[in-house]
């Protein structure tokens, strides 16, 4: 049984709610794995609590921490620095605390989808035109990454409420890589035009996710074969939207894997590990997520 001691790295995720993460499970089953002296535990706070559990790390021994939903675009408030990958987009699910203290934010959630795609899937990212639906801190993330890596057309569509998010996604994005991404307004109309245009299709919202598992955003009986249809959602695993498009033919990529990239970036961030075990990390997640019946989405035969 593995038990702490005052040497034990400690490791947390702040976010609202977690009790769906399967973060600590996958983050601990690796350290035990490997014989790593660390400790990843989930931690629930209000955001009026979030800036004191940021600015008190140090105090309490935190080795660095993940951040989750609601606070992915405010914690840089509270840093001391933000590393590349977070300066396009202020956007940070991961937190280093260096050995004096200092605190540096990283976003390990746009690496990890274009990691993802590349590994996975076998993608050049630059052969490639995106649809992104939805532009929130994690489509922002992917959209700043897939730039990077050399993307040279994506479309953000976003609802009309949530328009100012497509405008931050698009003056980000922009800044650092102009005339790369446009945003629209989603509808049927833009949806289906955009799938005519685009071939890489990544769901980047809430809509799908456990529990709400029967959610979809769009018809996918407007996916073609020669789509390939991504989802951040990670849980469920193979979400409604991936079931779906996998009967029209299309090649699908889970969210899972752009968690456990991203948690693998983190190992390497925290810990300096430089090959962490992600086939492990993917296959435990799946095992875990069975056993919670989380694996699949339960969806109605058409």
């Amino acid at each position: 049984m593995f038990n702490t001691t005052i040497t034990t790295k400690l490791f947390g995720l702040m976010g609202k709610p977690l009790g769906q993460s399967a973060a600590p499970f996958m983050h601990n089953s690796v350290y035990q794995k490997l014989g790593i002296d660390a400790l990843y535990i989930p931690i629930e706070l209000e955001m009026e609590d979030f800036g004191p559990a940021i600015e008190n790390m140090t105090r309490l021994r935190f080795a660095g921490a993940g951040v989750t939903m609601p606070f992915k675009t405010v914690v840089h408030e509270y840093l001391d620095e933000l590393a590349e990958s977070a300066i396009f987009t202020e956007v940070v699910n991961t937190v280093e605390v260096t050995a004096d203290g200092r605190k540096i934010g990283h976003n390990t959630d746009g690496q990890g989808f274009a990691l993802a795609l590349e590994q996975q899937l076998g993608l050049s990212i630059p052969e490639h035109s995106y649809l992104l639906l939805g532009s929130g801190g994690a489509g922002t993330a992917v959209a700043c990454a897939l730039a990077a890596k050399g993307a040279r057309s994506i479309r953000s569509l976003c609802i009309a409420q949530d328009y100012h998010l497509a405008e931050n996604l698009l003056n980000k994005v922009n800044a650092h890589f102009p005339g790369v991404c446009k945003i629209t307004e989603m509808t049927e109309e833009t949806i289906k035009q955009s799938l005519d245009e685009f071939d890489v299709v990544i769901h980047a919202t809430k809509v799908g996710m456990y529990p709400k598992c029967d959610e979809i955003l769009f018809d996918t009986d407007l996916l073609a074969p020669h789509h390939i249809v991504c989802d951040v959602v990670h849980i469920p695993v193979k979400t409604k939207l991936l079931q779906e498009a996998e009967r029209r033919g299309c090649r699908t990529m889970p969210g899972l894997w752009m968690n456990v990239n991203q948690a693998a970036l983190q190992m390497k961030i925290w810990l300096g590990l430089d090959d962490p075990p992600v086939d492990f990390m993917y296959n435990g997640n799946v095992d875990f997520l069975k056993s919670q019946g989380k694996y699949h989405a339960q969806i109605s035969q058409k």
